[in-house]
């Protein structure tokens, strides 16, 4: 409930005038001090006469009458009723913006004063999640299967080095097998040309024996290898969608709870406004007399 000024309370109570019966007596009493105002307008105490010199009469017309005796008895009750009117007015006037002012109040109390006002957390809108990278899951792993992750990674590195074409193992092999082919080369010309003569420096089907060994080493690690990485491409894949999850779940949550909060909100300016609609006007014993000289007068 929001608290009303101080200054303001005093205007209302449960028993006592609507802000339209307030409002009605509040013009009404603006007719009778216009009424009495009229009545004090032409106030004079001197009464005039003008004739015509040479004319006849002797008493003149009479062209404004001053206050005799019984009007001027009537100039301070008059007075008085345009105070007491002018008092009820104030009051009542007073009252009814105190009472506009409270339920305007409300309407602009917003969503976000109110939370703060009842000292509810106003609900924030999860994050989206970061995407789950195969580095991250790499990042978790003990040390037992990171050393793994990193023999596997350095073993095959290291053999396709030398085993895939370009590399020193795959060159020398080739060379061989050429050699084997043309056993003999030459550089130079006429007397100066040189022969070569090659031969292999070890038995050719070793030399393939150890390649091919090489190579099922190879396959061997890529495989254990890429079974590792699938795996990991797997675990991070099902880590972003877990988290996705989770993150619609937490802002379904967010949702319902500002939805709940918000029609908390509504619900209270709704009764706040029909509680301050209810409040009614005191009359004041001061201007009680004021108060019952109005009704008397729409009798």
């Amino acid at each position: 409930m929001v608290i009303m000024e101080k200054i303001n309370e005093v205007f209302f109570s449960e028993h006592g005038l609507t802000s339209t019966s307030a409002s009605h007596l509040a013009d009404l009493a603006q007719e009778v001090i216009a009424g009495n105002e009229t009545k004090l307008k032409n106030m004079t105490f001197v009464t005039t006469k003008v004739d015509i010199v040479g004319s006849a009469s002797e008493s003149g017309k009479t062209i404004c009458v001053g206050y005799d005796g019984n009007m001027l008895a009537q100039v301070r009750p008059l007075l008085e009723e345009i105070a007491s009117m002018n008092a009820f007015c104030a009051w009542m006037r007073e009252a009814v913006k105190a009472k506009d002012k409270k339920l305007k109040q409300v309407a602009n109390f917003t969503f976000e004063e109110w939370c703060t006002f009842q000292g509810v957390e106003i609900p924030s809108s999860p994050s989206y999640p970061k995407e789950t990278t195969e580095a991250d899951i790499i990042a978790q792993m003990n040390i037992k299967e990171r050393n793994r992750y990193l023999q596997l990674e350095v073993i095959a590195a290291t053999i396709g080095k030398y085993i895939h074409p370009g590399g020193q193992f795959s060159s020398a092999r080739e060379e061989l097998q050429n050699r084997i082919m043309k056993p003999y080369s030459t550089d130079g010309n006429g007397k100066d040309t040189l022969i070569y003569a090659h031969t292999p420096s070890v038995n050719p089907q070793k030399v393939e024996d150890v390649f091919f060994e090489l190579q099922k080493w190879h396959r061997q690690n890529e495989r254990e290898l890429n079974r590792m990485k699938f795996a990991i491409k797997k675990q991070a894949e099902k880590k972003t969608l877990e988290d996705i999850q989770q993150f619609k779940q937490a802002l379904e949550q967010e949702k319902q709870r500002h939805m709940q909060l918000f029609t908390q909100y509504k619900e209270w300016q709704l009764e706040e406004r029909e509680r301050i609609s209810r409040l009614k006007i005191v009359v004041p014993e001061a201007l009680q007399d004021t108060y019952e000289r109005l009704n008397k007068l729409e009798e």
